[in-house]
């Protein structure tokens, strides 16, 4: 597996990203109704099986419309894959969020820039969620399916369910040792 890690970077209160100072992980995309939703809700699956103590995971939008489900396909390809998304309601991006947060995940590099603009002390701290990915590009995102079919949600998840997967193991084999 690839190094994960990060080293500390000017501005930075809590040192490295490593594993095992990783609490509260927030994902974050456009409109916190599909791809957000479905990483945090899927890495919650994982942690049913193994749990790592602890854990906060949450998920918000850029310009997330608050209050909003998940979108109709998120939610049929999230219960093909035992993922609960019956209950989630879009959340914008918020200053206390990215605070409490160890970990912030994002879909996009323009969602990146987009934090890096607004929350310039949260930079050690956010990462695109490809570059957790087992294979391929780890500068690439994960693309949008919003107003695509359903096939674009699976190819979608079955993206997000790859770079997750990872991070889980990453996370998991730090709590073991």
């Amino acid at each position: 597996m690839r190094e994960n890690t990060a080293g500390s970077k000017a501005g930075s209160s809590k040192g490295p990203i490593t594993p095992t100072n990783i609490r509260n992980i927030l994902f974050v995309c456009t409109g916190n109704t599909c791809r957000s939703p479905l990483a945090a809700g899927f890495l919650k699956k994982l942690l049913e099986r193994n749990s790592l103590g602890e854990m906060e995971i949450g998920s918000a939008g850029l310009t997330a419309l608050p209050g909003s489900p998940s979108s109709f396909h998120s939610l049929r390809v999230a219960l093909e894959n035992s993922v609960s998304l019956e209950e989630h309601q879009a959340r914008l991006v918020t200053a206390e969020l990215i605070d409490n947060a160890d970990l912030i995940v994002v879909m996009e590099p323009g969602h990146r820039q987009r934090l890096l603009d607004r929350y310039p002390q949260a930079s050690d701290k956010i990462y695109l969620l490809r570059h957790f990915a087992r294979y391929g590009s780890r500068e690439r995102g994960i693309n949008d399916p919003y107003g695509g079919n359903l096939e674009a949600y699976r190819f979608c998840f079955e993206d997000i369910k790859e770079c997750v997967g990872s991070l889980h193991e990453w996370l998991l084999e730090a709590s073991q040792s």
